[in-house]
Formats: C-alpha cells, sequence, structure tokens
C-alpha cells in the first residue's frame, strides 16, 4: 500500500499545512462573501449596497485609527516575549482600553460622521449604534494576535470559519425580513459573531497575571508606537488608491472605475488568500527568530522559495481561467478588466516576494522605515498607473502593476541587504524570473491559442511545484 508522500522538511510541511488551514477558511468566507453581495444586490438594491459600503469604510477607518494594528503589533512582541502570559495579559488589557476608546470616540462623532458621509446628520443614530463594532472589533483583535503569536493557527482558522457561517446565516433572513433596515443590526452581527467565537475560542492555557489599565498603557507603548507607524503606512496606500480612482473616475467615468476595481479585487483580494494564509504562520516565526540575522536570511528566503512554488501555478491557471472566473464572480459587463488581470497576475510572483521581505521590517520593529517604505511604494504606484492607463488602457494597468511590485521588490531587498545584512538563499533570484518567465508565456500562449494551452503550462508548474516542494 503506497504511503503518504510529505515535504522532507518540516518546516515546508508546516508552512503547507498552515496554507492548507487558511486557504480553506478564506475560500469558504469568500463564498460567504459572494453569497450575501448576490442577494444584497437582489434584495436591497444599488441603495442598500451604497449604505453597507459607506457604514463598513467608516468602522474600518476608526477601527484603523483608534486600534493602531494592534493585532499585527502585539504578534511580534507575544512571539518575541520569554514571559509569554505577562505580555498575553498586556495585549488583551490593551485591547479593551482601544475598544472602549474607539466605542466612545465614534459616538461623540457619530453626528460629524453621519454630515461627512452622507450630508446631513440623518443617520447619525445608525453611526452611534456601530460604534459598538468598535469595542467588538478591538476585543476579536486582541484575541487573534495572541493565537496568532503564540501560533495557535487551527482556533484562529476555526473562529474565522464559524463567525463567517454564523454571521451569514443570520444576516440572510435579516436581509430579507427587512431589507435597508436590517443593514446596522446585520454589521452588528458580524463583529458579534466574530467576538464571540473569538472568546469562545481564546487561549486558556497560559497562566493569567493581573495588570491594571495604567500598567497595560505603559507596557504597550512599543506595540502601540510600532502600530502607529503601520497606520500610516496603511493611510498612504489607502490615499494613493483613492488619488487614482477619484483621477479615473473624473477622467472615464464611474463605469471605468468599476471595471478596475473588479480587476484589481480578482488580483489583489482572492489570489491575496494565499498571503494572508502564509503569513498567519510566517510572521510570528519570523519575529521569533529575527534579533539573528542568520536565521532571519534562512527563515525569510525559505519563505520566498515555498510562496513562488506555490504562486507560479495559481498565477498560470488564473491566466488560463479568467473569463469563466469574472462571469462567475461578476458578468461579461466587467470583460474590460480581462487585459488588467491578465498582465497584472504575472507581477504576483514579485508580490509574494515583497510581502515576505517587508515583513522583516516590521518584525524588526523599525517603524519610521517602513513607513518610507510604504510611501515609495504608494508615489511609485501613482506615478505609474496614470501614465500608462491614460497610453494604454487597461492593459497599461496591468503593465503598471507588474512594474510596480518590481520596484516594491527592489526597494525591500536593498533595506533587507543594507540595513539589516540579510542575504538571500541562492537560486531564489532565478526562480524569480523563472516565474515571470513562465507567467508571460502563458499570457502570449493564452492570447494566440486560447485558454487551453495556458492552462497546460499550468499543469506542467504545478507538477514542477509539487515535485519541488517534496524536495
Amino acid at each position: 500500500m503506497a504511503k503518504a508522500v510529505t515535504p522532507h522538511s518540516p518546516t515546508t510541511a508546516k508552512i503547507l499545512k498552515a496554507l492548507g488551514i487558511f486557504g480553506s477558511v478564506q475560500v469558504i468566507t469568500v463564498l460567504c462573501s459572494v453569497v450575501r453581495t448576490k442577494l444584497v444586490a437582489i434584495w436591497i438594491g444599488p441603495l442598500g449596497v451604497g449604505l453597507i459600503t459607506i457604514y463598513n469604510s467608516t468602522i474600518e477607518l476608526m477601527s484603523s485609527v483608534t486600534q493602531c494594528n494592534l493585532h499585527q503589533s502585539a504578534v511580534r512582541d507575544i512571539a518575541q516575549e520569554v514571559d509569554k502570559s505577562r505580555i498575553v495579559a498586556v495585549t488583551r488589557k490593551l485591547a479593551l482600553l482601544l475598544g472602549v476608546g474607539g466605542l466612545l470616540l465614534m459616538l461623540l462623532a457619530s453626528p460629524a460622521l453621519s454630515y461627512f458621509s452622507f450630508g446631513d446628520t440623518e443617520h447619525a443614530i445608525a453611526f452611534a449604534i456601530l460604534s459598538l463594532t468598535m469595542l467588538l472589533s478591538a476585543v476579536t483583535s486582541g484575541e487573534s494576535a495572541v493565537m496568532q503569536g503564540l501560533e495557535r493557527l487551527k482556533p484562529l482558522a476555526r473562529r474565522t470559519m464559524f463567525a463567517s457561517v454564523t454571521a451569514t446565516a443570520i444576516a440572510v433572513p435579516l436581509f430579507y425580513f427587512f431589507r435597508i433596515s436590517g443593514i446596522v443590526p446585520v454589521l452588528i452581527v458580524f463583529a458579534a459573531s466574530n467576538c464571540f467565537y473569538s472568546w469562545l475560542l481564546r487561549v486558556r492555557d497560559v497562566e493569567r497575571v493581573k495588570v491594571g489599565f495604567r500598567q497595560a498603557w505603559d507596557d504597550g507603548k512599543g506595540m502601540l508606537a510600532l502600530g502607529f507607524y503601520m497606520t500610516v503606512s496603511m493611510a498612504s496606500s489607502l490615499l494613493a488608491s483613492y488619488v487614482f480612482v477619484a483621477w479615473l473616475n473624473h477622467t472615464d467615468g464611474s463605469v471605468a472605475v468599476g471595471v478596475y476595481q473588479a480587476g484589481y479585487t480578482l488580483v489583489n483580494s482572492y489570489v491575496g488568500m494565499i498571503f494572508t494564509a502564509i503569513a498567519m504562520e510566517y510572521y510570528p516565526r519570523l519575529a521569533s527568530v529575527v534579533r539573528s540575522r542568520w536565521r532571519t536570511s534562512v527563515v525569510m528566503s525559505h519563505e520566498i522559495k515555498i510562496v513562488l512554488w506555490v504562486l507560479i501555478p495559481v498565477s498560470l491557471f488564473f491566466i488560463a481561467f479568467k473569463e469563466p472566473v469574472i462571469d462567475f464572480l461578476y458578468s461579461d459587463e466587467f470583460y474590460g478588466a480581462l487585459p488588467y488581470v491578465g498582465f497584472a497576475i504575472i507581477g504576483v510572483c514579485l508580490r509574494g516576494a515583497s510581502v515576505c521581505m517587508a515583513y522583516v521590517i516590521v518584525a524588526r520593529g523599525d517603524g519610521r522605515l517602513y513607513v518610507v517604505t510604504e510611501l515609495t511604494s504608494a508615489v511609485v504606484y501613482l506615478c505609474l498607473n496614470i501614465p500608462l492607463y491614460t497610453c494604454y488602457g487597461y492593459a497599461g494597468l496591468g503593465v503598471a502593476y507588474v512594474l510596480w511590485y518590481l520596484v516594491y521588490t527592489g526597494v525591500c531587498y536593498a533595506v533587507c541587504r543594507v540595513r539589516y545584512g540579510l542575504r538571500l538563499r541562492r537560486g531564489i533570484g532565478t526562480l524569480l524570473a523563472c516565474a515571470l518567465c513562465a507567467g508571460g508565456l502563458a499570457f502570449a500562449l493564452d492570447a494566440m491559442w486560447g485558454g487551453v494551452a495556458a492552462a497546460v503550462l499550468g499543469c506542467i508548474g504545478a507538477v514542477a511545484a509539487y515535485r519541488r516542494i517534496l524536495r
């Protein structure tokens, strides 16, 4: 009887296990999102979709401002700290403190938020009710950071899956019976569901340490400082995206924005599920060894290799089946995004390599340098997108995406090499070049002979990746 084949490296097996767990969870989450989006579009229409978008955007903005990216900055401290019980207690207390502060801030600002979002104060009560999500999401972020920092990945994955399925099951009847009036309760249900499962599955096998709010604030200043820099970096990326979308809307109208957003979501969000899955395991492991230059180089290089071998067949199959994917998730009205998706997906491998290197900056706690790299990325994004779209349309945006991450990868590598003295292991440059060439070849085959030829290349890439990962 044949034995199951597993990778020789236990680290590789661990990475693939995390990818399988969180990849599956991400697929379930996306399917739940597709169901909700379709039903909202049918039952509530464009007005309801617009309200949900505005409310969600406001919640995300207020959360990022009041929580200072605690869910990421705390992971580093938990992974590095010897006294795990104390840092876990500090993280939980700090999350509660930030959650209460966010609730009060949004409650007081609800009339202003209504005015800036809708031009009147009629939605102030809705924003006041939604302020509860600040507390719920802060507690969820704190528990997520604890799970990730202690590498309790299975409970973290179960929490995400259970919360998404439960919230969707409750949201469907609320939308059906209450239509637009059910939007605010549904948003509360989502935040409450995440918080409930975070509490239910929280880590319990660490020693309980009593920490006061003042002491938690003093001990957590390092987390908050790094989180503040990460928030600024995120804001720069969001601002660059807003500027380009506003320019595109002014130039070619909202239809062009919708087509671009659909393509960007396909490349960044759905393929980006792989990055989310890998980062759950990679970030705490990297943070735990970041004080050693040699170990950091080994961990970073190994992660980049695994990421590239996973992304090569994914990008090739995405090129081959981009039309059916757009049909399934959107409609044929979004076929204008095909040239963008075809080119941009080639740059996903560059994005994978650059993300692995960028995490080193975060793991080192070098917040100011992280802001500089992200600001550089935002400027490059704008400087490439606007002229290339003007000259070549959506295909130009796809090329801009590849060039954008080519520059960003170079910047991240320069930081790791010059500032931290890290070296990539042998063969990574060649593997990255092969990944780009394979993507370009798949795009050419798809253009000349259709998706079948690109799919055959994808199968070859999948077999090669499978054999290499096992070795």
